[in-house]
């Protein structure tokens, strides 16, 4: 090979990988490699079998049936802690005459009556207003009857006064026992995130209410009680994950739920 050659072939091998390099990292190769692989069609949209999809308030699509299947099923298709149990009209007749409105609401903001207990979201607080709105749409659906936006007025004071019985009203305050209750947060807190096993004593949980479930435990003191709750505890009868196991609560907020379930002895 001739010195000449030998200068051209060392050139090739210098610029090429220049070349290559630029291309690669030009404006139009990086826009084609970074484009999105899809798009969304927001707005309604139908599925197979007729089912609907509804448009979320962050612009994304709700499903109701994925999202019953993924944080309702568990409960609504055996029944537990009193849900009614999907597709059987007899579980749901007294409900329905409330309305969808009551009914999402229950769904939404936590619900406890007489034959049981829904939590709010079904305890799953990362769920939106609209993704729980379609799972109820769904399970509805599946009844094949018709359900007014509203129900009667008989039938929604019924349900209200049914939630009012089955609870102790409790007022905030210092209590004889030492501790500071407050009402709201107390509430707000069992319903949304300790209703889902103390509602119906799912893993050994001490019931609400139930005075012989909690009688040993409160023979441990406030102290006791708050410790188990918020470190966790594994107990003969059962166990109690830390803090229900919803590390984002703060200690505080799981001492008052305590404080809650407490005061339903009363």
């Amino acid at each position: 090979m001739t010195n000449f050659n030998r200068a051209i072939v060392l050139i090739s091998l210098l610029v090429t990988p220049g070349i290559i390099w630029a291309t690669h990292n030009s404006a139009k190769s990086i826009e084609a490699r970074v484009a999105p692989i899809g798009s969304i069609n927001f707005g309604s949209a139908t599925k197979a079998g007729g089912q609907t999809t509804t448009a979320s308030s962050d612009g994304g699509t709700v499903d109701g049936p994925a999202v019953y299947a993924s944080s309702c099923a568990t409960c609504h298709d055996a029944g537990l802690a009193g849900a009614p149990i999907t597709g059987k009209a007899d579980d749901w007749a007294g409900r329905l005459d409330a309305g969808m409105e009551t009914l999402v609401g229950h769904a939404i903001n936590g619900f406890q009556g007489s034959k049981g207990v829904m939590p709010a979201k079904g305890g799953n607080i990362n769920l939106s207003d609209e993704e729980v709105t379609e799972a109820v749409r769904h399970m509805v659906s599946l009844l094949d009857t018709d359900i007014p936006e509203s129900g009667s007025d008989a039938a929604t004071a019924m349900s209200e006064s049914e939630q009012a019985d089955s609870t102790t009203q409790v007022a905030s305050g210092s209590t004889g026992e030492g501790y500071v209750l407050d009402a709201e947060v107390s509430k707000q807190v069992y319903t949304s995130y300790c209703t889902i096993c103390h509602g119906a004593g799912v893993a050994g949980a001490p019931v609400t209410g139930d005075k012989a479930n909690w009688e040993s435990r409160l023979a441990q003191g406030m102290e006791v009680l708050l410790d188990h709750a918020i470190n966790g505890f594994q107990g003969s009868a059962g166990v109690m994950p830390a803090k229900g196991g919803f590390a984002n609560l703060s200690d505080e907020e799981v001492s008052q739920a305590v404080y809650y379930m407490v005061a339903q002895l009363k």
